[in-house]
């Protein structure tokens, strides 16, 4: 009876979504290799983690007379937009420790901004991100119930990674291939429910938007530009001019903050909630951006579902071919059993 039913709530699942997961994994493969190309142009500089913010600062201002924005990606790569000592617009990557231009800034093809738009909502927008988001969820009951059916056949979670009994090859890898690809599948199942959750705002945001001003205390607090790595800051918007009511605004991680340029004390400061944290954690990792090896099992995993979906529907066609069939009604039979 569990077997059964476990069997059945797999296919089940599998049948009702089976049309949704072919389109998200053939663009989820493409996407991940995107994602590995993208860190392909050696933008980023040697110690990284090692450069830290007045540092960063410092070499900036010395050399370009006018800073507008600097933005740091998901693959480290910092883009300044400034203009330099010939009056000339820049916009480009640099190397933060020496203020160079290193690279120029590219736009994603428009292939892949159109299968990112089929991945993301099949550019049926709102109602494409609900089915998506849906058939993420569904996704991580195909997981479970995988899980079961795999604990099932091996008689245990003691004997989850022993050997399997080949009996012909879609059943054989249909369960080795799930067993290495059942982590990452889960996490790329949970993570796109995850957002598309929050896509809709189902969380309750109690801290959002929470604002400190602690020049209303009495113990002012300074920014600390000396032991700020730059691998912690996403964006510095720059003061627009001398004046000191124009203020530094930095965005962190975790919060965003208002400092004046010359005493560098903390003006205000905004958290983010732990929602939009965990959203930005959600997107590491579903899409790979951040890291290249995630990136490429990602990938993989979203051909193991594809295979999965073939070898899943073999199964259950060679099960039920050879099932034996009675030919005889009851009403022609002598005897029934």
């Amino acid at each position: 009876m569990t077997l059964s039913f476990w069997r059945y709530s797999h296919l089940a699942l599998a049948v009702f979504s089976a049309a949704f997961l072919i389109i998200a994994s053939v663009t989820g493969t493409i996407l991940a290799v995107d994602a590995i190309q993208e860190k392909i142009p050696a933008h980023r500089v040697e110690n990284f983690d090692t450069i830290t913010l007045e540092q960063t600062l410092s070499t900036l201002k010395k050399s370009y007379p006018e800073i507008t924005e600097l933005s740091i990606d998901h693959n480290l790569f910092v883009t300044l937009q400034a203009i330099d000592n010939d009056g000339n617009d820049v916009n480009g990557y640099i190397d933060p420790t020496t203020a160079k231009i290193i690279g120029t800034p590219t736009k994603k093809s428009d292939f892949i901004n159109w299968v990112t738009g089929l991945h993301r909502s099949l550019f049926l927008h709102e109602t494409g991100r609900l089915f998506l988001g849906i058939n993420s969820f569904l996704l991580v009951l195909i997981a479970i119930s995988g899980f079961a059916l795999i604990i099932n056949r091996q008689r245990g979670l003691r004997n989850f990674f022993a050997k399997i009994i080949k009996e012909y090859f879609a059943q054989y890898y249909h369960v080795l291939l799930g067993r290495l690809a059942l982590i990452p599948i889960l996490i790329i199942a949970v993570t796109g429910t995850y957002l598309s959750m929050d896509r809709f705002h189902l969380f309750e945001k109690e801290n959002e938007n929470q604002t400190e001003n602690p020049t209303t205390t009495q113990t002012k607090k300074t920014f600390d530009l000396k032991n700020t790595p730059l691998a912690e800051v996403t964006k510095i918007e720059f003061p627009f001019s001398d004046d000191e009511e124009d203020y530094y605004i930095f965005e962190l991680k975790d919060r965003k903050i208002e400092v004046n340029q010359y005493s560098n004390e903390i003006i205000s400061e905004e958290l983010y909630p732990a929602s939009a944290l965990l959203a930005d954690l959600s997107l590491d990792l579903h899409t790979g951006r951040a890291n290249s090896i995630w990136a490429f099992i990602l990938g993989l995993a979203s051909l193991n579902i594809l295979f999965f979906i073939y070898s899943g529907f073999a199964m259950t066609f060679k099960r039920r071919a050879s099932r034996i069939k009675n030919k005889f009604k009851a009403e022609e039979s002598k005897y029934i059993l």
